[in-house]
This record gives C-alpha cells, sequence and structure tokens, in this order.
C-alpha cells in the first residue's frame, strides 16, 4: 500500500541535515586539494596521483551503499555516516598537531571521508523521495541550492586556513558532521522499501533495462571525466601557477563557482517541472564549450572569475538535471542502488581525469587541461541528440510515492 505523506518538518530537517554534511563535504575538497597543492607544493603528476589513489577505494564501497540504502532503515543509517564522518578530521587534526603531517597522511584523509560519503551518498539521495512533498525536479532543485549554498560556508572557512590554522579548521569540519547527528534525529523513520530484498545483480538488471536511465548516466560518465575533472585538478594549477594566486583566491573561485551552480537552480525553480529536461541539459554542453574556450585564453582576473561563474551555472544545470531524471525514473525497490550507479558515474571519473590531466599539466600547462573538455561536450551533444532517448524525453513533473513493507 502507499504510505501516509510524510511530516512537513520532515524535509526542513533533511535540508539541515544536508547542509551541515555538504559543508564538511566542501571544507573537504577544498583542504585535499590545497593541502597537497598549497602547503605541501606536491607536482601536478604526483598532485593528480594522489586524488586518484585517494579516490578508487570508495568506488568499491559506493555499490554497496546503495545496497545498504535499500536494506537498513533510512534514519539509522545515516545518522552512523555522520558519526562516522566526524572521525577523519579527528585523526588527521592529531597527526598534524603531532608534526607528521605529508603527502601520504593527505592521500590517507582522501581515502577516509570518500569512502564514507560514497557508503553514504546513495541513501541520503534515495531518503529525498521519502521526505519531500514537492514533485522530484523541484526537490532535487531545492536540496542543491540549499545544501550548496551552506556548502560555501565551508569553503569559505577553507579560504581562511592560514589565518585560522588547520588544526581548528579541522576540529570545526568534525563538528559540522556531529551537528548533522541532532537534525537526523528529527527526521521520521524510513521504513525498508517493499521488495528491498532485491540483490545487487537485480538491481544493476533494473537499471539495464530503463535504457533512457543507462543512457544518461553514460553521458554523465562522458561529461565528469573531463569537465568535472578539469574543475578539480586543473583550476588549483591554474590559480596557483598562471594567476599567481593562494589559498584565498582558491577559495575564492569555488565560491564564485559554487554561487553559479545556486543561482542556475534558483532560476530553474521558476520553470519547473520542466516537460523536456533532456534538451536543456544538451544545449547546455554547447554553452560550456565556450565557456571552457574563453577560459583557455587566459583571461584577466575578472573575466577569469565571471567565467567561472559561468560555469557553475552550466554545472549546475546539468548535475540537477541529470539526478533528477534519475531519481524520477528509478523504480522504488532499486532506487538507491540506481543512484549508486550515478553516483559511481561521477566518481570514477574524478580519479581517472586527475591522473590524466595531472599528467597532460605536467608535460603543457593547466590551461591546456581544459581542451579535453570542450570536445568531450561537443562529443555528448551530438550522442546525445541522436541516440539517448534525451531529447525526446518527457517528464511527468509528479511526486514520487513509495510503497513500504506492511
Amino acid at each position: 500500500m502507499l504510505p501516509a505523506p510524510p511530516p512537513r518538518s520532515a524535509f526542513p530537517w533533511y535540508l539541515a541535515s544536508s547542509g551541515l554534511w555538504m559543508a564538511g563535504i566542501s571544507l573537504q575538497g577544498f583542504l585535499f586539494t590545497w593541502l597537497l597543492i598549497g602547503v605541501l607544493e606536491t607536482p601536478a603528476a604526483a598532485a593528480g596521483a594522489a586524488r586518484s589513489i585517494a579516490e578508487f577505494p570508495p568506488l568499491l564501497v559506493l555499490l554497496l551503499g546503495g545496497l545498504l540504502g535499500d536494506r537498513i532503515e533510512g534514519r539509522r543509517y545515516l545518522g552512523a555516516m555522520h558519526l562516522l564522518m566526524a572521525l577523519p578530521p579527528l585523526l588527521i587534526a592529531a597527526v598534524y598537531l603531532a608534526g607528521l603531517l605529508n603527502y601520504w597522511w593527505v592521500v590517507v584523509f582522501g581515502i577516509l571521508t570518500a569512502s564514507i560519503q560514497a557508503l553514504s551518498d546513495p541513501a541520503r539521495q534515495s531518503a529525498l523521495s521519502r521526505v519531500a512533498l514537492l514533485d522530484v525536479q523541484r526537490a532535487v532543485t531545492v536540496m542543491t541550492v540549499f545544501t550548496s549554498l551552506v556548502g560555501i560556508g565551508g569553503i569559505y572557512l577553507g579560504g581562511n586556513l592560514e589565518r585560522l590554522g588547520l588544526g581548528p579548521v579541522l576540529l570545526v569540519q568534525s563538528g559540522l558532521f556531529l551537528l548533522g547527528l541532532i537534525a537526523v534525529a528529527h527526521l521520521p523513520r524510513m521504513p525498508i522499501p517493499a521488495a528491498a530484498a532485491m540483490r545487487l545483480r537485480e538491481g544493476l538488471q533494473t537499471l539495464w533495462q530503463v535504457p533512457l536511465i543507462r543512457n544518461i548516466i553514460g553521458l554523465n560518465l562522458l561529461s565528469s571525466l573531463f569537465n568535472a575533472g578539469a574543475y578539480i585538478i586543473a583550476i588549483p594549477f591554474i590559480v596557483k601557477a598562471v594567476y599567481l594566486g593562494g589559498a584565498e583566491m582558491f577559495a575564492t573561485v569555488m565560491i564564485v563557482f559554487t554561487a553559479g551552480s545556486v543561482g542556475s537552480n534558483i532560476l530553474l525553480l521558476f520553470f519547473m517541472p520542466l516537460l523536456r529536461p533532456g534538451r536543456l541539459f544538451l544545449y547546455m554542453q554547447l554553452t560550456r564549450i565556450v565557456v571552457l574556450g574563453i577560459l583557455m585564453l587566459q583571461p584577466e582576473p575578472w573575466l577569469f572569475y565571471f567565467m567561472m561563474f559561468c560555469w557553475g551555472l552550466n554545472m549546475g544545470v546539468t548535475t540537477t538535471l541529470v539526478r533528477a531524471t534519475v531519481q524520477e525514473l528509478a523504480p522504488p525497490a532499486a532506487r538507491a542502488q540506481i543512484l549508486s550507479v550515478l553516483l559511481l558515474s561521477f566518481l570514477v571519473s574524478s580519479p581517472l581525469s586527475s591522473l590524466l590531466l595531472g599528467l597532460l599539466i605536467a608535460e603543457t600547462s593547466p590551461l591546456d587541461a581544459l581542451l579535453p573538455g570542450i570536445a568531450i561536450s561537443l562529443l555528448i551533444f551530438l550522442l546525445g541528440a541522436r541516440s539517448s532517448g534525451l531529447w525526446d524525453y518527457r517528464s511527468t513533473g509528479l511526486p514520487l510515492q513509495l510503497p513500504v513493507k506492511t
């Protein structure tokens, strides 16, 4: 049978827990990158290898996270993840205070946090359909806007690393995850979905039987490989080597990019639910070519910041549309597993692109690492328009209903 609608307070508490989680994760992304490049002054090839090493282990646990997310009561599972994520910052704070921080400790930091995030994210994203009274497009967009705004605070904190010191910043990061436990405790129980005994193989078969889900995840993998990868590994070196910036400039660039992402999602809210989200996703590939092309010309700093804002606008739209479409199409009994495959398409690209783009930067220049993204964006548009089904896809725009065990 269909469950009773969630209480109105469920979605605000979900946003609070996800916002605190994102603040800690955003700070983590800043710390991991800047500790390698800005503090330890790691060469490009070694920095790319560090990110690859740190992000390969989470790939092994991401599908497990989807499986567990469909089999364990949601509130209890998310609470356990918040508690686990509070531990790695405390470990690295102790290592730093003991004077032992080095390249491999930063890699360990990345492995631990990325692995816990991989276990958590499928269940967190699947839970959105259990707590929101909105249609899925608006629910995903509101969550993205709110968590991104809170995430800017985490990046801002990282930008003050040189003034506050690494130890206090790591303690605050741990505290953010612990505060999230309070919000999780106020969520309603999220019972195991009916038919959640579906095994991993069956969940993957379900994904393969829905061609549109399969195709959009494949295109997202292509996009993440050299677009998201360029942002992760090339931009820090562009800031440091091309514009001679430090931690404050790097944090500003991340904030500007995130502000663009937030702005695009706020704009999307006025037009949602979108009837043809696939077409907008494909058109955004063409606009990204323009943005990356201008960035490759090494523009003046003000134009560099503006282009980063535009890149954030672009990535905000495409990421939200991909997540909303997959969430809308995924069968309830396998939703967390299918979302884990989507997240895998984001995660698997990062270590591969970091390694490849790190080597490219070492042999050429940071700006040249943007060129592959231009070619990939054109390829995505052509493939997506001709054979993916995205061009003709019509969204239902309806709220999701989830049957539960009785």
